[in-house]
């Protein structure tokens, strides 16, 4: 294991080396699938792109890469960082290491605002749109909920969104129910099951924003963050704004979170078990955490998307494949981690 406590320069080359293995790691991924794209054929078909090479000839081969194999590339890569980075940020604000990014309802409320557009059969955007919708809506009763009974208890925010949840299971085992079992249903189950194989350019440019403003408002006040890691009283006597970091955390990690889930379903155990592998890299300090945790979670979801492209005849759901594999990890990390995670 790579020690934790290393200075800033043993941290640089470890970060360097992470984000290297993930550019390696997607140009791997093209050779993954029915076409095998080489990367020679890939700079190839970029540099025609740019125009500072010749044309590839083959426009299907240029169809597959930019339009199909890079966008589901970028978005495993930005959603599995997204996911894994306000995973690593509830766990700092909660100190628990069992709250993952859905904690306040989100995957509940998506899901609801999904399964609510395919009923009513309106466009794949329209679902993204409901699923968005619906999950911040989530989180926002949640929040409610918490200020209204104790505004300074976080854990009555926790107890608000396990029943904000629950809400939106119930209204979503309706929509169930009531949808057709020959078509609407099954891409119901599907969609709460994860799945990037729909993801297109314009999602990666939908994400990318929402995601710049979220890491650049948890980067901004990563250091006020470490400080409310020790306790909400230790902040304050260091002059921490102790609400306004909160609100930060949550704002900043749920429109990461609301925007991946919205776009590629439901993808369990990424926030949950990630931010630990970043843990045990490089210790406990926010300010290396986040940066090391989006980065894990980028390449742990690349890997899994990986894998499904690469079941040949069937496409396996992702969320089911990111349970198998972190499950158990996650029991592994717990162990080693029990005892003074932080």
């Amino acid at each position: 294991m790579l020690e934790a406590s290393g200075g800033g320069r043993y941290f640089t080359v470890k970060l360097s080396l992470l984000y290297l293995l993930i550019l390696a790691g997607g140009i791997l991924a093209f050779r993954i699938g029915r076409f095998a794209i080489s990367p020679g054929t890939l700079a190839e078909i970029v540099l025609s792109r740019l125009g500072m090479a010749a044309p590839n000839g083959d426009p299907t081969l240029e169809t597959v890469v930019l339009n199909v194999r890079l966008p589901r590339i970028l978005l495993a890569i930005l959603t599995g960082g997204a996911l894994s980075a306000a995973g690593a940020s509830y766990q700092t604000l909660f100190k628990n290491p069992m709250v993952s990014p859905d904690l306040l309802g989100v995957s509940a409320g998506a899901g609801f605002g999904a399964a609510l557009a395919m009923l009513n059969n309106l466009a794949w955007w329209q679902v993204q749109v409901s699923a968005f919708a619906f999950g911040s809506l989530a989180v926002l009763m949640a929040s409610a909920i918490g200020y209204a009974f104790a505004r300074q208890e976080i854990t009555v925010m926790v107890l608000g969104g396990i029943v904000v949840s629950s809400l939106f299971q119930a209204l979503l085992s309706i929509l169930k129910t009531m949808a057709d079992t020959d078509n609407v249903l099954p891409s119901i189950t599907f969609w709460l099951m994860g799945s990037l194989g729909r993801g297109s350019n314009h999602d990666v440019l939908v994400l990318l924003p929402f995601l710049a403003v979220a890491l650049l408002l948890l980067f901004l006040f990563r250091y006020s963050i470490n400080a409310l890691a020790a306790g909400n009283e230790e902040a304050a006597a260091l002059g921490v704004n102790v609400g306004l970091v909160k609100v930060v955390v949550i704002l900043a990690s749920t429109l990461m979170t609301v925007v991946s889930v919205s776009i590629c379903g439901i993808v369990g155990w990424v926030g949950m078990v990630v931010p630990h592998i970043a843990r045990l890299l490089v210790g406990a300090d926010y300010s290396r955490l986040l940066a090391t945790s989006f980065g894990v979670g980028a390449l742990f979801l690349l890997g899994m998307d990986t894998i499904v492209r690469g079941v040949p005849g069937v496409e396996l759901p992702l969320g089911v494949l990111t349970a198998l594999v972190g499950t158990p990890i996650f029991v592994v990390l717990l162990s080693r981690v029990r005892k003074g995670w932080l």
